[in-house]
């Protein structure tokens, strides 16, 4: 009797496995692996962005899924029975693919694929015009670190994206991050901005920009960047005494920045 018992309770557990396995919403079945998984970086735009795939023979149908972070729980955020979907995004993160048919599933998730900006984790440090002039004012963001530099000064004023101003060091309204090609220290590329302000932080607004306006500690500041491409600063100490010194006031912040043309998803970190 003991024996019979053990035999049956082996057979309900390997049941439910099997069971388990053969799940449509998830993986661990006989379907192949979904190969193929990219983004069609020409067809994504602002926060949707275009998934393809290559087919499984005999699939019925495909689940696509998201997660923020590379090793977090995918969740299911479409289902479609072709070879592409359209997610409208709320940040940044991973992709995989599982196909199905019936009760069966992929044996597992496709490779993934992200739509990660760079995060550039170097603090950078930029000096309001009250400082000594040798102090860098400027900042030109690029894909795999920014530059600092004399906002006034040539060949790098006609290079910054942005720079940092105090328009009143008597009387204060707070320091500034001004254009590119703002005045007084015009001559740079055209930058527009938009604080979170309490907002998304992992996307871009659509609209709303400005190009001078006044930033405080812990700002989450998204750049419209004059070729197209976004940037997010996210800004950390801003010291110096209101009014300025003759240290002027220093703004220290790092950034991520988006690789793709007109992608505005960015990662969740503020």
């Amino acid at each position: 009797m003991k024996k019979f018992a053990l035999l049956f309770a082996c057979a309900a557990v390997a049941l439910m496995t099997a069971c388990e396995g053969d799940n449509p919403s998830g993986t661990g079945g006989d379907m192949p692996v979904v190969t193929g998984v990219a983004v069609n970086w020409d067809a994504s735009s602002g926060v949707d962005i275009v998934l393809t795939w290559t087919a499984v023979e005999d699939a019925e149908g495909y689940k696509v899924w998201f997660s923020q972070t590379s090793g977090g729980t995918p969740q299911e955020v479409g289902d479609v029975a072709t070879t592409t979907f359209t997610h409208t995004a709320s940040s940044a993160g991973y992709y995989y693919v599982t196909a199905y048919k019936d009760d069966d599933a992929s044996s597992g998730y496709s490779a993934a694929v992200n739509t990660l900006p760079n995060i550039i984790t170097t603090p950078y440090i930029i000096y309001d015009n009250n400082a000594p002039e040798t102090y860098h004012s400027g900042f030109k963001f690029g894909f795999e670190g920014g530059q600092t530099g004399l906002a006034g000064s040539m060949p790098f004023a006609a290079e910054k994206d942005i720079y940092a101003y105090e328009s009143d060091p008597v009387s204060p309204q707070g320091i500034a991050f001004r254009s590119g090609d703002a005045a007084p220290f015009g001559g740079g590329h055209h930058t527009e901005m938009a604080a979170a302000d309490g907002g998304s932080v992992s996307v871009a607004p659509a609209s709303g920009y400005w190009v001078s306006g006044n930033i405080i500690e812990t700002d989450v500041i998204f750049c419209k960047l004059f070729d197209g491409y976004y940037a997010k600063i996210i800004v950390g100490d801003i010291e110096g005494p209101v009014g300025g010194s003759t240290n002027g006031t220093s703004i220290t912040f790092t950034y991520e920045i988006q690789t793709h043309a007109g992608i505005r998803l960015f990662t969740t970190s503020n």
